[in-house]
């Protein structure tokens, strides 16, 4: 695939964040858009279609479907398939994060974390996959973190979500050879988005003095680069590549979760 023009494209988490600067780098280079988001959200996303839609010149739906919801995954996808549209690309997105000591944070909150960031790409990739392979064509990006390479002190089952998502994607990519379908991740490090703007996130993380933080805009040019280009697992920034796919290749692991602990604070 090596242009997304006139293709259709499912994005979650698209009315803010990562996920709002992808929807504008694929409409600016010609896609059309499908783009879910939290229905307490939906006034946002409409303006935002309207406004891809005026300058692009691209077709924008958008679609306020609760993830987190016991059929979430399944209401966007069965709303989404009676359009009779195709989707070719797929991209899971959406996400929530918390920060603090895992004993200490509410297991509410906690299992919405694994509610969206698992639960909803689990079974989305599942309905679309399967989809995609009667098409005999389709690509899934699962937007993951470095957090996928090792444990998050602090951000212990954010990390722990990562993680899966990371494993997940990259067996079932190994799995789909030979379909015409392929699943690929975009890994970025810390990025100035909401969710680093809950009342729990600290202002600043000694992480940041290494690798600073990264603009969504800046993550969503080089991640659709990095999809043009078929590479299934992407570290946007040098310095974040030789951390999480170099260096951590040989530090014994608790060394690693030392280091967590210090650069987390």
């Amino acid at each position: 695939m090596r242009s997304v023009k006139g293709r259709n494209v499912l994005i979650t988490g698209a009315s803010s964040g990562i996920g709002k600067a992808l929807s504008e780098v694929f409409a600016k280079e010609g896609a059309h858009l499908f783009l879910g988001c939290h229905p307490a959200e939906s006034p946002a996303l409409s303006a935002w279609a309207e406004d891809l839609q005026r300058r692009y010149g691209v077709r924008v739906y958008t679609y306020p479907v609760d993830l987190a919801a016991a059929r979430g995954p399944e209401t966007l996808y069965e709303e989404i398939i009676r359009t009779g549209e195709i989707i070719h690309i797929l991209l899971n997105n959406a996400g929530l994060m918390a920060y603090g000591d895992f004993h200490r944070l509410s297991l509410d909150r906690q299992e919405m974390l694994i509610k969206v960031n698992i639960i909803a790409y689990f079974r989305l990739t599942h309905l679309f996959a399967g989809y995609m392979v009667k098409r005999g064509e389709g690509r899934i990006l699962n937007v993951s973190s470095v957090s996928a390479f090792q444990p998050s002190v602090h951000q212990a089952v954010y990390g722990a979500t990562k993680a899966f998502i990371q494993n997940f994607s990259e067996a079932v990519n190994q799995e789909l050879k030979g379909t015409g379908v392929s699943v690929c991740t975009l890994n970025p490090s810390y990025t100035d988005t909401p969710l680093l703007k809950g009342e729990d996130f600290p202002a600043h993380l000694r992480w940041y003095l290494i690798c600073g933080l990264s603009s969504p805009e800046d993550i969503a040019r080089k991640g659709l680069r990095a999809f043009l280009k078929g590479k299934t697992v992407y570290i946007p920034g040098l310095r974040n590549w030789f951390i999480h796919d170099v260096l951590l290749r040989f530090v014994p692991r608790r060394l690693a979760h030392q280091i967590s602990s210090l650069v987390l604070k």
